[in-house]
């Protein structure tokens, strides 16, 4: 089955909202605490997922609970 386009595929295309985000990734605004928190923990999952030999210790999942 064939497809005919009218109008070629534009490749290499940034649209109105990517062009905003790469602009507000240069500013210092775009780096708040949760989003480094974020960066940190993904950044984390990441090396233990890829890396076979990465050991951590894992906190306890009631351990904001044990401070109350």
């Amino acid at each position: 089955m064939t497809f005919w386009r009218k109008q070629p595929i534009l490749k290499g295309y940034v649209s109105e909202i990517d062009r905003f985000l790469q602009e507000f990734e240069q500013k210092p605004e775009a780096s708040s605490a949760s989003r480094r928190f974020e960066e940190a923990k993904y950044a984390r999952i990441g090396r233990l997922r890829d890396d076979v030999g990465a050991k951590e210790s894992l906190p306890s999942i009631w351990e904001d609970f044990q401070n109350e």
